[in-house]
């Protein structure tokens, strides 16, 4: 149970109802996780936040499926929220494979990663570490391996939107759902 106390969808009032089944329907569990609940006690800031993610993660272009998971279990590594790296270590083992994926979550610089996913998780990592300390270099950095202007926007997006993410979930204390895998990581700095 969270540190404060979550709407689970028995609770929810008709404000919250529709935001839930819409997550529920959208989710491969078919399930509103304890992430979503934590956060219902704010039924529009949850819409919100629900839109972003699916516009982010389902919809990943010009970054590819894999890339996205790769950026939100590299900061979610970063930042130590286990919740989050289990989650998205799941979801990228699907992807790339079980090794790869676990790899990633312990050390990316680590992992048997192409050149251009590694510099692409540099730039997450350290906007995730440094945020106040990223140049024009940074960005240059990154189109040198053939990152254009759109997906590097998407890229910052995701890497944003998981550290908001691991914030609440460590600030909530939102446990890990029964029945996921607890993942093993390393700090990605």
């Amino acid at each position: 149970m969270t540190w404060i106390a979550p709407v689970t969808p028995e609770q929810a009032g008709a404000e919250l109802v529709p935001i839930y089944a819409r997550i529920a329907a959208q989710s491969r569990s078919g399930r509103v996780s304890n992430l979503w609940c934590a956060w219902g006690g704010d039924a529009s800031g949850l819409a919100t936040l629900h839109a972003h993610y699916r516009a982010l993660m389902a919809e990943p272009a010009p970054l590819t499926a894999a890339q996205v998971e790769m950026i939100a279990l590299a900061v979610s590594a970063t930042n130590g929220c286990g919740y989050c790296v289990s989650h998205h270590g799941t979801r990228l083992s699907r992807l790339v494979g079980d090794e790869l994926a676990r790899a990633v979550a312990l050390d990316y610089r680590e992992a048997n990663l192409a050149a251009r996913d590694r510099v692409l998780l540099d730039a997450a990592v350290a906007l995730t570490c440094e945020p106040a300390e990223r140049t024009r270099a940074d960005i240059e950095r990154v189109r040198e391996y053939g990152f254009d202007d759109a997906a590097i926007l998407k890229a910052t997006e995701v890497a944003a939107l998981y550290n908001l993410v691991n914030r609440v979930v460590s600030a909530l204390g939102v446990p890990l759902e029964n029945g996921l895998e607890r993942w093993e990581y390393g700090a990605q700095r």
